[in-house]
């Protein structure tokens, strides 16, 4: 009988060996060795530049200065190295988990599917990674940590990175025919892979590289094939599916007429009835929106615990949740006596009532100083101390509503952390602060109103005035088509960010206690919006019936609706407009 140190090195050996059919990691055109503890199927011309006496170089190209961290993460590690052959990308696939391990048993490794994936992919004429090297670590026959080494695609970039950072610094003619380009392009691309069966489960722009050529055509590649599935019929449901999870993004970054482009075209290159294109759109926002709402509650619930952008302390009656952007040890001072900061010299007080307490202070983050918004909220009355056991406080409903805004991309200052003084014995929150980042340059729609526009000539007052209703439009439409409302939405709680007599101002909301997320939003709730803000803009500048209405058909998804939607909500406002004033007026209060 063999010994069974050799029937373990000849089973090991043989489970690195690929099967027949798979022509990507087999001899003649590959060569296999074992070097420390991984086995390696590599290409005879890249043998010596990766692999030295211990297994692969990444020491060696670290110390040289070569090596870059792309990702990290407890499932994977990339990284990028730069040598003499050119770029590459080494792809270090981790098993942390009993979960992970059974994947690898069970569904081979990660690096091996990718390789075989890219070969199936040049096979119909889709641009992809090129494999040079496979790693597999093994141990009594079972697959642990297993690599993967391509060559970097050249002059491409990716392209969720083309279209947030590249794009808007185009020239807005050459910008245009660019994204149109685009559109098309993804479109063809996406068709060609369903008709072809295969269907990325992953489907976003990060993992689609784009580069241009001299007639700003673009040329798609397509990496991360882990996440690529193969099927011998892919139904128009599957497609609607993965359709829905490319259109997440595009969704709150581009025009319905760019999406328009975009399915006109997949569904020409996929020869379907173009009578179906209305009620097949329809589908896809529909499917897009569901995911989006899962997704966006997902990434709402970061501030609550401990992850890689948010971190929690705890002390002796007190607790706070920090953003990792802020420096520990200001976030520890900040723990043990938050009010400290309120007698700092530097420290500026904004604003001061028998509620909250408003300063403006320096804090480094990121390793740098910066000047941010400190908030402490006093308790109205002793029974509020009582009723924030039995609900959130005013701060964690800003801090949570300032989550949920920046995972569906609405702009508001960063949180940068929450912190919560508590009595001895029982939990009951005495005093909360709130510290954010301040926005500049920015100044307050309510500031804007009073002390710029006066002074600004009547061509430019009206066209200031006109750019804002558009930019309040938007903002109030994108907060209710997200899943939010604000019942304090005024002048004095929006930011125009940058300069404000720009076409398109950026406008961000402060203030976020009276933020909600409710999906969908109730006619109600969007009516006392609406009705808020405009008995908030009448206080400063009394816009005319022309301006409401302007407004208003900019705030409606015209063509999507009735066109006489707009009579029954502008009565509708109107009459929650008066029943304010009367109660403010009853009550004593000013109207702001």
């Amino acid at each position: 009988m063999m010994d069974q140190g050799v029937c373990e090195s000849l089973q090991e050996r043989h489970d690195l060996m690929p099967t027949r059919h798979d022509r990507l990691f087999e001899a003649p055109g590959w060569a296999w060795e074992h070097a420390g503890d991984t086995g390696w199927w590599v290409r005879p011309d890249w043998r010596g530049v990766l692999l030295g006496d211990r297994g692969l170089r990444l020491d060696e190209w670290k110390q040289h200065g070569r090596l870059k961290v792309v990702k990290t993460g407890p499932h994977r590690n990339v990284y990028r190295v730069d040598l003499a052959e050119g770029a590459i990308y080494v792809k270090h696939f981790l098993v942390p988990d009993v979960r992970a391990m059974a994947r690898q048993w069970f569904r081979r490794g990660k690096g091996r599917n990718e390789g075989r994936r890219a070969v199936k992919l040049a096979a119909i004429g889709v641009d992809t990674i090129d494999p040079i090297a496979l790693g597999e670590q093994r141990k009594r026959n079972f697959l642990f940590e297993n690599y993967l080494i391509t060559q970097a695609i050249p002059e491409t970039v990716p392209l969720d990175e083309f279209v947030e950072h590249r794009l808007p610094q185009i020239d807005p003619k050459r910008q245009a025919k660019v994204r149109q380009s685009i559109a098309v392009a993804i479109a063809e691309l996406t068709a060609h892979l369903h008709d072809a069966g295969f269907v990325h489960k992953d489907f976003h722009p990060g993992n689609v590289l784009v580069r241009f050529d001299e007639n700003d055509r673009p040329h798609l590649s397509l990496i991360d094939l882990d996440a690529l599935r193969v099927k011998r019929r892919l139904s128009w449901q599957a497609a609607r599916r993965n359709l829905a999870l490319l259109n997440h993004y595009f969704w709150v970054r581009c025009s319905r007429s760019d999406r328009c482009r975009f399915l006109r075209t997949y569904l020409e290159a996929r020869k379907a009835d173009p009578k179906r294109t209305r009620w097949f759109a329809s589908t896809i926002e529909n499917s897009t929106r569901q995911w989006a709402e899962r997704l966006w509650r997902r990434w709402g619930k970061r501030c609550t615990g401990n992850n890689k952008y948010f971190k929690k302390y705890a002390a002796e009656n007190a607790w706070a949740i920090t953003s990792r952007d802020l420096d520990r040890d200001a976030a520890k001072a900040a723990l043990e006596d938050p009010s400290q900061f309120l007698t700092h010299p530097d420290t500026v007080i904004l604003k001061e009532s028998r509620t909250t307490t408003v300063a403006e202070l320096t804090m480094p983050v990121r390793g740098e100083p910066r000047r941010v918004i400190f908030k402490r909220f006093k308790a109205k009355k002793p029974l509020e101390w009582l009723l924030n056991l039995l609900r959130p406080t005013r701060a964690w409903r800003a801090w949570q509503a300032a989550q949920h805004m920046v995972a569906r991309g609405i702009p508001t200052p960063q949180n940068l952390a929450i912190i919560e003084k508590t009595t001895p014995h029982v939990p009951v929150p005495l005093e909360t602060y709130l510290i954010t980042i301040k926005t500049e340059p920015a100044l307050t729609l309510c500031d804007y109103a009073l002390e710029v526009m006066p002074k600004l000539s009547p061509e430019d007052r009206r066209r200031a005035v006109r750019s804002i209703t558009r930019g309040l439009a938007w903002l109030l439409r994108t907060l209710h088509e997200r899943s939010l409302s604000d019942r304090d939405l005024k002048a004095a709680n929006i930011m125009i960010q940058g300069d404000p007599t720009r076409e398109e101002p950026v406008l961000c909301l402060i203030d976020l206690v009276g933020v909600q997320l409710c999906h969908p939003i109730p006619r109600h709730r969007r009516i006392q919006n609406l009705a808020r803000l405009l008995i908030s803009l009448q206080a400063l500048a009394g816009p005319s019936n022309s301006d409401a209405l302007r407004f208003l058909r900019a705030y409606l998804p015209w063509g999507l609706s009735p066109h006489n939607d707009w009579k029954s909500i502008w009565r509708a406002v109107a009459r929650v407009c008066d029943k304010k004033r009367e109660r403010n007026r009853h009550r004593g209060r000013l109207l702001s």
